[in-house]
């Protein structure tokens, strides 16, 4: 009678929103689809799908399902499905995915790793040297 149903995102939508004037420094962790619009500097790792926006501005490395580029990124994508340049996209740094998909446009400078999905793993923070003492 109660069906599970999985928390899923149609392809194209997003949950959580990095606006223009968002400046973000230090590590973004989503179980859920991410876009970002603004500013970004150190790690966003992303349990579901990355869009990098025409106006965002990365130095970040980026973990996620899949991830779309629009805007500027410095840094590694490992992503273990698709990664699409969009013909504004302007990315220096190292892929590593299953489906790479450049439009005309698109600025890359960069090795690339592409075929068999890389399975992704999301880093969890290291416990203290506290926390494992009380175990």
């Amino acid at each position: 009678m109660f069906a599970k149903t999985e928390n899923t995102t149609k392809p194209g939508t997003f949950e959580s929103l990095l606006g223009k004037g968002i400046e973000i420094k230090g590590t973004v962790r989503s179980k859920g689809s991410l876009r970002i619009e603004g500013s970004a500097e150190g790690n966003v790792e992303c349990e579901g799908d990355v869009t990098i926006g025409e106006t965002a501005v990365l130095n970040a490395d980026v973990t996620a399902q899949n991830v779309t580029i629009g805007g500027t990124l410095s840094g590694t994508v490992t992503c273990s499905g698709r990664l699409e340049l969009l013909p504004t996209a302007r990315v220096r740094g190292d892929i590593k995915v299953g489906t790479l998909v450049v439009s005309e446009g698109a600025i890359f400078s960069g090795t690339t790793q592409m075929g068999e999905p890389t399975a992704i793993s999301i880093a969890r923070p290291r416990e203290t040297e506290s926390e494992l003492d009380e175990e």
